[in-house]
């Protein structure tokens, strides 16, 4: 039963962790009730010294929770244990949906915590009780908790050493037998301070506690006065004697913790395992894995080292993806592709593809281009226009050509009047909005479409250099292929409509085919051929809004809520191209939210210059508590300036 009570507390404490991981939210306090005292001790008690199934969920229990949250609940109040009740009628207890009346109190009127030892002061009476106060050993070393290395800390006490035999009138130089004695002060130093208790009871010859976590380690006093193991090993021929009876050190103590942070560095930063088999040969650490994945996790090294970029949940669709009712490329993205040769007498020359996808029915159209100048993208972009019409609004990379012709088209603006930019076309009002750079996911819309394109010109390509006129075939052709893909399911069952796609915004039709289209009674009115395809038309935008627009509410990647980056983080700015190593690093100056509030897009300061990043590009470097030291608590204030 007791086995059967903890199982109960490690399945509490999991559903209390995907709890706490799932709302954004984090609780203050968390409490977890139990009726089994000796599932209570076990979580209160210090000492592990159970086999190996309870001392697993002892251990996770742990990492999950704190002893403190761990209450206990008399039989009678545990909500938990009504079903088990013969008379348990599930419509009559409100307490099995509303919980225990006891939680809609003040904490003062919860039940009394019988694990928890009383604070009422002792009566006086007249009987003698002696008490032993332990006296802590003051010894000449320095205060731990100021050094981040082992080496350094084991030096300054051996120049403390230096300058007291100095004092005496001995010899002042640090050797091999004056740094061994510094670090067996520094162990006895922190033995004194993790088993106070042990050390008075083994130097009175007296036996451990029951509850004494070294109890099983049969521990002993060397002729040093250090704490060591008592092991079972001594036959053991040609082993030395640190590996028989190792030194004991308690994990929460600083000094081990500079022991596992020197091994840690010692084996570059790798595998934990080696780190824990390399202790075991001199020391014996109470929690060692815990404290040896305690020193990693805080290793700054190891931190920048293992910083992942974190993408954050995908955002809603902007106007441009959902604007039904508009005429096709009203919105529309943009984006170059090749190059590709061609033949031209005997001579070869590249083009390169320019591709306007529409970002609400999404239908292509391709120009050819001889050059990535701003003069060809206007000029393709011109061509475009007078065959579907000037955008409203064009989204394109953050290319230094399309800037260009951004810029290009502002310059043509200025010096002209409104009539004559109506002739030419430019005059619509189209914004251009650039995404930021090294970030393509955020131009998915048409980098998906540029890859149907290259995936359709391999086909039916043949030639690697066609002439120039093959190969504007060729384009019209891919992308009257691409047009004809269907947006929705196709049904194959008999009578189903036909599915919806590209040209049948742009042409009536899937394909060349004759218009097929079903009429009420009431459309034979509609005689004139503009108001036939306006009906159609209209058809189309109807079965788009029904069958399209709700296949894109969900969200197919990038579900999580990830931990939004601040002003003054540090962070690495991750390139694909390159190795870890050669990211550069910067400091977040401000922050670009979203209209849902997430932040994806971010500035930050580094070494060149100001730089805008999508979140999905930047990797933070974790700044907490013992960041910098993994013995102490840190500040921001010590983290490595840029």
């Amino acid at each position: 039963m007791p086995r059967a009570e903890l199982q109960a507390a490690l399945l509490a404490a999991r559903l209390s962790n995907t709890i706490g991981k799932e709302h954004r939210i984090a609780p203050a306090r968390r409490y977890f009730w139990c009726d089994s005292t000796t599932v209570l001790h076990w979580i209160r008690n210090n000492a592990r010294t159970y086999k190996a199934f309870e001392a697993n969920r002892l251990g996770e229990i742990d990492e999950l929770t704190r002893a403190e949250d761990w209450r206990y609940v008399p039989t009678k109040l545990n909500v938990a244990d009504l079903a088990t009740r013969e008379n348990f009628d599930m419509a009559l207890q409100e307490e099995w949906f509303a919980g225990p009346k006891f939680l809609y109190c003040d904490e003062s009127g919860w039940p009394n915590d019988v694990i928890r030892p009383s604070t009422v002061e002792p009566t006086v009476t007249s009987e003698c009780v002696a008490v032993l106060k332990h006296v802590s050993v003051d010894l000449p070393v320095p205060d731990p908790e100021r050094f981040s290395s082992w080496l350094r800390l084991v030096r300054t006490t051996a120049t403390v050493l230096k300058f007291i035999n100095i004092c005496r009138g001995r010899s002042g130089q640090i050797d091999r037998d004056l740094m061994e004695c510094a670090e067996r002060l520094l162990i006895k130093q922190s033995q004194s301070d993790s088993f106070p208790d042990d050390l008075a009871a083994i130097t009175n010859e007296r036996s451990l506690h029951r509850s004494s976590r070294l109890l099983s380690l049969s521990p002993y006093l060397d002729e040093h006065g250090v704490l060591r193991v008592g092991g079972r090993i001594d036959a053991a021929a040609n082993v030395s004697m640190e590996v028989k009876r190792p030194v004991i050190l308690d994990g929460r103590h600083p000094v081990a913790r500079l022991i596992v942070r020197h091994y840690h560095t010692r084996a570059a930063h790798g595998n934990q395992e080696t780190v824990v088999n390399e202790l075991r040969q001199r020391y014996w650490l109470l929690r060692l894995r815990p404290t040896v994945k305690a020193v990693v996790s805080r290793c700054m090294l190891c931190r920048i080292r293992k910083s992942r970029p974190q993408a954050p949940r995908m955002g809603e669709l902007p106007k441009a993806r959902v604007a039904h009712h508009q005429r096709p490329f009203s919105h529309c993205g943009l984006d170059l592709f090749g190059p590709m040769e061609v033949s031209i007498g005997r001579r070869r020359e590249r083009r390169y593809g320019v591709l306007f996808t529409c970002l609400t029915v999404r239908a292509v159209h391709i120009e050819l281009v001889s050059s990535l100048t701003s003069d060809s993208l206007i000029m393709a972009l011109r061509r475009m226009a007078a065959r579907r019409g000037w955008p409203l609004h064009l989204y394109s990379d953050n290319g230094t050509n399309l800037r260009g012709a951004d810029t290009e088209l502002k310059r043509s603006m200025l010096p002209l009047d409104t009539e004559k930019l109506s002739n030419e076309g430019i005059n619509n009002g189209m914004e251009w909005t650039f995404i930021p750079p090294a970030s393509p996911h955020w131009g998915g819309a048409w980098e998906r479409l540029v890859r149907s394109v290259k995936t359709s010109l391999k086909v039916i390509l043949s030639e690697r250099a066609p002439r120039e006129e093959v190969l504007s075939t060729l384009m019209a052709e891919v992308e009257n292929i691409v047009n004809s893909r269907p947006l929705m399911h196709v049904s194959v069952e008999p009578g189903d409509v036909e599915s919806l796609t590209p040209n049948h915004f742009l042409l009536g039709t899937s394909s060349n085919l004759p218009v097929i289209g079903k009429y009420e009674n009431s459309d034979l009115h509609l005689r004139k051929l503009w108001r036939t395809a306006q009906r159609l038309t209209d058809m189309y935008w109807q079965r788009w809004v029904k069958e399209i627009l709700p296949d894109l509410i969900p969200r197919k990647k990038w579900r999580d809520e990830t931990t939004s980056v601040k002003v003054g983080d540090l962070v690495f700015l991750a390139d694909p191209q390159s190795t870890r190593n050669t990211w550069p690093k910067g400091v977040v100056t401000h922050v670009f939210p979203g209209k849902d509030g997430v932040i994806r897009l971010v500035e930050v300061r580094t070494a060149t210059g100001r730089l805008r990043r999508s979140v999905a590009n930047v990797a933070p470097i974790i700044l907490s508590d013992e960041c910098c030291d993994s013995t102490r608590v840190g500040d921001v204030s010590d983290a490595p300036k840029i």
